[in-house]
């Protein structure tokens, strides 16, 4: 369009001026000055047509860009793993084994542990504290194991796929709002990713916490049952130390 509006001035201004420049034109009153003056009159409103079509051209293109720039996403690639690290707390929480994940942990942790001097005076029995200090280890092994098959299936499963959906997004992210969509979706993946490996990290913990408990609780039993069986009074063997 501006093309054609600035060839069309030029035409008239061309149209003016050589019919100024006729030989009779100084001659000529009234309607040849009229005619001229209309013909530059004319070449205005084309000039001043072109640029109101420039502005509505500048116009809709800022329109455009603004359209480009608030048009969401139809819908955005998010991570579900939240949902992930509840289950691998409930795991946790289901064994015997004392893990952060554990419900009432503090009630839980002095029903299962004591002290050497506790153990001094109200013996455990050892059979029992063996089955427990068995149960609780094999349980502490297996649970962490769970949440570890827990995290590697999320990994290869629902996190590859956010991921993928992430990289589409962002390369296919038109206009500022997109981007921004897509930014805060990475972000957001980022986190949770990191709030999974503080998850492993506390369950990880939780296991050597078991482990270093289960040897100092076994170690306070047994010195307490030493100590018990050195102050019992000795026994003299039958028609030994007669008169």
């Amino acid at each position: 369009m501006k093309k054609p509006l600035k060839f069309a001035r030029l035409a008239i201004v061309a149209i003016a001026c050589a019919s100024a420049a006729q030989p009779g034109f100084a001659q000529c009153a009234g309607p040849c000055a009229s005619e001229v003056t209309q013909l530059l009159n004319l070449a205005r409103l084309v000039d001043q047509l072109a640029t109101q079509g420039n502005i509505l051209t500048t116009g809709t293109n800022q329109l455009n860009l603004a359209t480009v720039n608030t048009t969401p996403f139809t819908s955005l690639s998010m991570s579900a793993n939240g949902g992930s690290l509840q289950s691998y707390n409930s795991t946790l929480s289901n064994g015997t084994a004392i893990s952060f994940a554990s419900p009432s942990l503090v009630s839980l942790f002095n029903q299962q542990n004591s002290t050497y001097t506790t153990y001094l005076s109200s013996p455990p029995t050892a059979a029992a504290k063996q089955a427990q200090w068995s149960a609780n280890t094999n349980s502490s092994v297996l649970t962490t194991l769970q949440a570890g098959q827990l995290q590697s299936a999320a990994m290869t499963g629902t996190e590859q796929s956010t991921l993928s959906g992430l990289k589409t997004q962002i390369s296919s992210a038109q206009g500022n709002l997109q981007i921004a969509q897509a930014n805060g979706s990475a972000i957001l993946f980022t986190a949770q990713e990191l709030q999974a490996l503080r998850q492993l990290l506390l369950t990880h913990t939780s296991l050597q916490a078991a482990d270093i408990q289960r040897q100092s609780d076994e170690k306070a039993a047994e010195r307490a049952a030493w100590t018990n069986f050195v102050k019992m009074p000795a026994v003299t063997a039958a028609g030994t130390g007669g008169q």
